[in-house]
């Protein structure tokens, strides 16, 4: 019902990535990051080839989920919803030994001592905050179950010795099928109608909220550290040359039409979700305010004010392609 995407976090990283300098100062936080939030999108695309293998006409399949309730943001990696039961299913893409660690609520991998919180902790707030979201709207309480998913094979997990810890809830990689049979041997009645379902399917999608992130603000880095320019999208090399409509780059001598529409993408989702004729020219570095207006006419852009006040708009699809600067 709502498809596995790359999370908005995952491009907003490597949009600035790209625009940092080799020897910026954050930039291996940024790395790090990145490297960490591939990772996990690897899990999530693990977790929805598994679930394809599900039976069609049973379970309604939501992907990276993002809701309010009074005021409270959540998000759900996978949310399987039945006419029995739902699931929620937290994925996680640790390599390594894990051992779950229940006196701080954290998981510990052996071999760096790096500590992660804990899914189940975080699984389970979930399950609180959408049994919440759906008395808000009136439906009538159903068994809300959940998952802690690991997609690597390979990871070991562990338990403290010391510490009972209760690991019923967690799986990895096909072990997933089992835990699901074992839900459907828990909730055998049937609860709500396939009318119902297309209903709450309905109301979780007009509610789905993705988050606004300011990723500058998070890395405490200025709008002025970010490389402005066209980046070569065959070498990277920023800025690209524009000479007669043609974007050239002068390290490996490729050219582009529309090599630009990228460039403005990322000054919408580092910067601001609008921009102005002259901040276009300065930002892709143009030769003139006219070819600035030419651009941003052919791209159709919503915009509000007149001539040199005008103000153009990011789309609400949030990125501009070759197809619509034709």
């Amino acid at each position: 019902m709502k498809e596995l995407t790359k999370p908005l976090r995952l491009v907003l990283t490597e949009i600035l990535l790209r625009r940092l300098l080799i020897g910026f100062f954050k930039r291996p936080d940024v790395e790090k990051d990145l490297a960490k939030r591939w990772a996990g999108y690897w899990g999530e695309i693990t977790l929805d080839k598994y679930l394809k293998e599900l039976p069609a006409n049973q379970y309604y399949i939501f992907h990276d989920l993002q809701l309010k309730v009074y005021g409270v943001h959540f998000q759900i990696d996978t949310l399987l919803i039945s006419t029995k039961y739902i699931l929620i299913i937290e994925a996680k893409n640790i390599s390594g030994t894990i051992t779950f660690d229940n006196t701080f609520q954290q998981l510990i991998r052996l071999e760096d001592n790096e500590a992660f919180e804990d899914p189940r902790i975080q699984a389970k707030r979930n399950q609180a905050l959408l049994k919440s979201f759906f008395r808000s709207l009136g439906f009538k309480d159903l068994p809300i179950d959940y998952l802690v998913f690991f997609s690597n094979v390979k990871t070991k997990l562990k338990a403290c010795p010391e510490i009972e810890s209760d690991l019923t809830r967690v799986c990895k990689a096909r072990e997933i099928f089992e835990k699901i049979e074992t839900c459907e041997a828990i909730y055998q009645e049937e609860k709500i109608s396939l009318t119902e379902i297309n209903k709450m399917t309905d109301i979780l999608l007009r509610n789905h909220q993705p988050k606004k992130i300011n990723i500058l603000g998070q890395y405490k880095i200025a709008p002025t550290d970010i490389v402005t320019g066209v980046c070569c999208t065959k070498c990277s090399t920023i800025p690209m040359t524009y000479i007669k409509g043609t974007w050239f780059c002068p390290t490996c001598q490729f050219s582009s039409k529309d090599a630009h529409l990228e460039a403005i993408n990322d000054y919408f989702h580092l910067l601001k979700p609008s921009i102005t004729n002259n901040e276009l020219k300065v930002f892709l570095h143009l030769p003139s305010n006219d070819i600035a207006q030419k651009i941003l006419k052919k791209l159709k852009l919503e915009s509000t004010g007149k001539t040199k006040s005008r103000i153009y708009h990011q789309p609400i699809e949030r990125s501009l392609s070759p197809c619509a600067f034709s």
